[in-house]
């Protein structure tokens, strides 16, 4: 295979607030052998505000040239497949050589995290509300099995890593299939970076995908029944204590064990049959495996399984909620901050910490009682209107400089004063106006929704790393795509000015 260098800054170029394309990173929210997966924002053609799922190649497999380009041929045939039970592939495309796409972003949890959840109680999926996943799980299937090309040719789109983790539940307890487009170009990946890729899927793996043969749509079948041995009986078919002892097992043509008496007869035969180690044994399409599945076993209702996945991952769904929370109000404090940089004229929002306000002018004087003061203190000029006045213009200049000194160094916008010592008059033996030592008045400027430490200079453009365009001048460097410690554009949501990524195709 063909290897290509990656510019350095691939290696750091995903993070919080980075944006291309119209998209910015908001939280990671996966990580696997090939792929991070990130949550993002971007804009729609009616210019509302959507989240989307944003998977990015690993660096260090972007470097193999044939394997970029199988990726994005193999992603860009799964834009193709529409159905509601299969999250799309919107959009295609590379930023530094590295490819990305874009997904519908599911809010829910997969199927495997609900295994889980329901085994550390003591139990198992209940067979309607397998059944219901099941059947929703093989109309995705049968939409991109059927997929053809515009000149009716069938693509034989074959999904080849179907498995629990790839299986989401949404909040209203429909199913949807993720990860069609990738799974093939994972299978080239070469042995030096294949550890870790295939871990955890040799027990949804088709015999004849494991023993290296052909594979086709009743491949799917076989893992789809691999899912749902799982859902059934809380352990996955063939387990063993390794993935070799597994394959052993797999490719052995042993018989499954019996199965549990929470399972139906009729539908433990259906499932069987689905698992049988040749594909001519098994059932022909996902549409013939669907129709059994509702005939053994009524499937339970989408507001029953949605209510189920609730009381098992109720606090799972609760965590994903503010982390999606949080992300968005730090993407919108650090569209704050960049409005105030590109706005000069804008006024700082200033956030005053004022804990008491003593008026300068009692409107109704009341008789006052002289404290009791130590020998010689009387002698002490009294505090006089000026020295209020002069306290409160040196906070103004200190906001006004606090703010310059953001706008230049792109750092603090907004600022704290904490103003409490304006209000009593000093015992100082300074002059009027003037503020010395610990009573002096603090002014701390700190960046909407962060602490002060976070604050760090943003770097020049010379010290930018980035890879050549083809509008760069001769001799000079060019921006490279901007993240949250380059210096912010005038566009606060539009495409960062002089995006290195290359074109792409995007279907909405």
């Amino acid at each position: 295979m063909v290897s290509r260098s990656i510019p350095a800054p691939a290696t750091v170029l995903f993070e919080p607030g980075f944006r291309f394309d119209g998209y910015e990173l908001l939280v990671k929210i996966g990580q696997g052998g090939m792929a991070s997966v990130w949550l993002a924002r971007t804009r729609n053609s009616r210019d509302e505000e959507v989240l989307v799922a944003i998977k990015t190649v690993l660096p260090e497999l972007a470097v193999v040239d044939e394997l970029r380009t199988m990726m994005l041929d193999e992603a860009r045939v799964a834009t193709a497949i529409e159905s509601p039970n299969v999250a799309r592939v919107l959009k295609v495309g590379e930023v530094w050589d590295i490819p990305y796409l874009v997904l519908e972003y599911v809010a829910g949890e997969s199927v495997d995290q609900l295994c889980d959840a329901v085994a550390k109680q003591g139990g198992v999926v209940p067979p309607a509300i397998a059944v219901r996943v099941l059947v929703e799980t093989c109309k995705g299937l049968a939409a991109a099995h059927d997929l053809r090309s515009p000149s009716g040719e069938l693509l034989e789109i074959v999904h080849r890593d179907l498995s629990p983790q790839n299986v989401l539940l949404d909040e209203r307890g429909h199913a949807k299939l993720i990860d069609f487009g990738i799974a093939k170009a994972r299978e080239r990946i070469t042995p030096e970076t294949a550890e870790g890729v295939m871990k955890g899927k040799i027990p949804y793996m088709a015999p004849e995908h494991a023993m290296g043969g052909d594979v086709d749509r009743r491949s799917d079948l076989w893992s789809l029944g691999a899912v749902a041995y799982r859902m059934l009986t809380g352990t996955e078919p063939y387990d063993a204590s390794n993935d070799a002892a597994r394959l052993i097992r797999k490719l052995s043509k042993e018989p499954l064990p019996p199965w549990p008496a929470s399972v139906p007869s009729p539908l433990a035969e259906v499932v069987t049959k689905v698992l049988s180690h040749s594909p001519d044994d098994r059932y022909p399409d996902a549409p013939t495996l669907a129709a059994a599945l509702e005939a053994a076993v009524p499937p339970a209702t989408f507001e029953e399984v949605a209510a189920f996945v609730r009381e098992a991952l109720g606090e799972t769904i609760h965590m994903r909620h503010v982390l999606v929370e949080r992300a968005v109000s730090a993407a919108n404090a650090r569209a704050r901050a960049r409005d105030m940089l590109s706005n000069p004229d804008m006024a700082p929002y200033v956030e005053a910490k004022i804990p008491s306000i003593v008026p300068l002018a009692d409107p109704s004087p009341s008789p006052r009682i002289a404290p009791s003061l130590p020998p010689g203190a009387g002698d002490a000029a009294p505090a006089s209107p000026l020295r209020v006045y002069g306290g409160a213009a040196v906070v103004a200049l200190a906001v006004v400089v606090a703010y310059a000194l953001g706008a230049r160094t792109g750092g603090p916008v907004q600022v704290e004063a904490d103003v409490a010592t304006l209000a009593a008059p000093s015992a100082s033996t300074s002059a009027p106006g003037t503020a010395t030592g610990p009573a002096a008045t603090a002014v701390t400027a700190t960046t909407a929704d962060t602490k002060p430490a976070d604050t760090k200079p943003a770097p020049t453009e010379d010290a930018s790393p980035t890879r050549p365009t083809a509008d760069t001048d001769a001799g000079a460097k060019p921006r490279p795509p901007e993240g949250p410690l380059l210096r912010p554009t005038a566009t606060p949501q539009g495409r960062p000015d002089g995006s290195t990524a290359a074109p792409e195709e995007t279907i909405f």
